[in-house]
Order: structure tokens, then C-alpha cells, then sequence
């Protein structure tokens, strides 16, 4: 399994999805299926990065049908992951108008006195 030290790809700052789409077209062009990325060199991470990392390329069902082994990962880097796969993976709630009360007022002064009781 090669291993890839994604800093020498991306630097040490992944800064937004930009750098996640980057990282798996240099996947594709290298025609790279199974790799262990290193995350040893990274400085700083966000949130966004780490998004599109997890739904391009660490998602088992991701479409470029890659499968990565992480590696190195600092703390921070570990919790926004484990934090985008908590809200990848929930269930979608959808909002119901069934018990809704819709509120139609006559006048301005019957919204404004509606609205001071909020």
C-alpha cells in the first residue's frame, strides 16, 4: 500500500474543499485506488477540508472508489472528522406542516402585538 504524505500534495494547511477536491483528482490522475494517507506534517485543518475529504475519498461508499487508511491524524483533525461522519451518517429529519398554526394578521398593530409576546 503506498503511502502518501499529504502535506507534499496540499501543504501543511487544509484550508477548504478546494484542497479536499484537489487531493482525490491527484488520487485519480495517479490512478492511486488503496493508499495510507499521513496527516504528520499537517498544521492546521477546518472543518470544510475535512467535509469534502470524508464524502470524496473516506466514505466507503465514495464515487472515485478509493479506500484510504488514515494516519497520523492530530486531535483536531480527528474530531472534525468524526464530527462530519456523525452528521453524514444521521438520519435526515424532514419538517412536518401537519401541527403547524399559521398566523394571519389584519393589521400591522395585531403583528406587532403578536410579535412582543415572542
Amino acid at each position: 500500500m503506498n503511502t502518501i504524505d499529504i502535506t507534499t500534495i496540499l501543504g501543511s494547511e487544509l484550508k477548504s474543499r478546494t484542497f479536499a477536491r484537489d487531493f482525490a483528482k491527484y488520487l485519480q490522475n495517479m490512478e492511486i485506488r488503496q493508499a495510507q494517507v499521513d496527516f504528520s506534517h499537517v498544521k492546521s485543518v477546518t472543518r470544510s477540508f475535512m467535509d469534502e475529504f470524508y464524502h470524496l475519498l473516506v466514505r466507503k461508499d465514495n464515487a472515485q472508489g478509493i479506500q484510504l487508511e488514515l494516519t497520523n491524524m492530530d486531535i483536531q483533525a480527528q474530531e472534525f472528522l468524526k464530527a462530519v461522519k456523525v452528521t453524514a451518517d444521521a438520519p435526515r429529519k424532514t419538517a412536518s406542516l401537519d401541527n403547524a398554526r399559521f398566523l394571519n394578521p389584519a393589521t400591522f398593530q395585531q403583528l406587532s402585538e403578536y410579535l412582543t409576546t415572542l
